[in-house]
C-alpha cells in the first residue's frame, strides 16, 4: 500500500456517514487493490450506518 493510499484511507475515515458515496471517487484513484478493498469496506460501513438511521 502506498503513502497515497494511506492518505485516501485516512480521508475516508473522516467522512460523515451521509457522504459515503463520495468514497467511490477515492476508490477509483487508489493505487493498490488492497487500498480499494479497505476503502470499499469503509464505504459499506458508512452505508450501514445510514441505513440504521432511516
Amino acid at each position: 500500500m502506498t503513502d497515497f493510499d494511506k492518505k485516501l484511507i485516512e480521508k475516508a475515515n473522516n467522512f460523515r456517514r451521509w457522504d459515503y458515496r463520495s468514497i467511490d471517487v477515492l476508490i477509483s484513484i487508489a493505487d493498490t487493490d488492497e487500498a480499494r478493498r479497505v476503502l470499499t469496506n469503509i464505504r459499506w460501513e458508512l452505508y450501514d450506518l445510514v441505513q440504521e438511521t432511516l
